[in-house]
């Protein structure tokens, strides 16, 4: 499978205002919400916490109301990307653009939807644990590439996905909001359509579920 998750591609993404018009922030926000109560991570944490994959940024309102002592950083491949960071949450935490190999050493990294994207995503999971006390990874779980409604998606996960990773693996999985679904959404979209379904003795649709690989 081709991957088509390049820099030129998030660049071009992220500087049209693509991202913003598939409701991105409002996925990467509600992600965001849906795991911090997943995360192992005490509400007077004062480290340092890099978002590895941060996107627009999105997620830093949530993590700065959930640790508000923590020293929050963002990182993305997309250069396009950590302007606009800067510009709107650049009063909360710093930025910077790079790979795997420029992530600076931290006390807790999290890439929440971002290695289904990667290709070498065991490797690049390596390269970060070094940099990190504990690293926190959450993609999807189990996802059939084959029917993915996104074709970013390169990879798929179980529990066993990430054992060359050197260290202790906790996992869990849990339900989460769909790509780019606020509770309205959820409403209208899955919840009167599964009565429908329902009604209709059609399989109803579930939630996505999330799977969190916690490597200390």
């Amino acid at each position: 499978m081709k991957n088509i998750n390049t820099k030129k591609y998030w660049d071009e993404r992220f500087s049209s205002g693509d991202w913003e018009d598939k409701k991105g922030g409002l996925q990467t926000e509600g992600f965001a919400i849906s795991q911090i109560k997943h995360l192992d991570i005490k509400k007077n944490f004062s480290g340092t916490l890099l978002d590895f994959g941060c996107g627009l940024g999105d997620a830093f309102t949530v993590y700065k109301k959930a640790y508000p002592k923590g020293k929050l950083i963002g990182m993305d491949i997309s250069e396009e990307a950590i302007k606009k960071c800067q510009k709107h949450f650049g009063n909360i935490a710093s930025f910077i653009s790079g790979t795997e190999i420029d992530a600076p050493d931290v006390d807790i990294i999290i890439s929440s939807n971002v290695f289904e994207h990667l290709s070498n995503d065991v490797v690049i999971a390596k390269e970060l644990k070094k940099r990190c006390k504990e690293l926190y990874i959450i993609v999807p779980y189990n996802e059939n590439l084959s029917h993915s409604v996104c074709s970013e998606h390169v990879n798929s996960y179980d529990k066993h996905s990430f054992d060359e990773v050197s260290g202790k693996i906790d996992i869990k999985i849990f339900r989460s909001k769909g790509w780019g679904e606020s509770n309205k959404d959820l409403f209208f979209k899955v919840y009167l359509k599964n009565i429908a379904r329902f009604l209709l003795r059609k399989k109803v649709r579930k939630k996505v579920q999330q799977i969190m690989f916690r490597i200390q």
